[in-house]
């Protein structure tokens, strides 16, 4: 093996591994405290969708791969929910 194959096979390892880490959807404040949404990509089963309030766990629910209709509307709803709670 070469270098530039090795250092090719380490560039794709860390891609992959990047498209595992949470991506940040939204955050809202509230009275100093924090909520936000952060969704997942599962290998093999879909998306997970996690809250946090304040930066602990609150829930998280799995979609399937076939479900991104209700992984969006999830999302949105959550978000809904909360404004009308008053953060923003």
């Amino acid at each position: 093996m070469r270098n530039a194959d090795w250092w090719a096979r380490v560039v794709h390892a860390r891609t992959e591994r990047d498209d595992l880490r949470p991506q940040r959807v939204w955050v809202l404040r509230k009275d100093g405290r924090e909520a936000a949404i952060d969704v997942k990509a599962v290998p093999g089963i879909g998306a997970e969708i996690v809250l946090t309030v304040d930066g602990e766990l609150r829930n998280t629910r799995l979609f399937r791969s076939h479900e991104q209709a209700e992984l969006v509307s999830a999302i949105a709803d959550t978000r809904t929910m909360f404004e009308g709670s008053g953060w923003a």
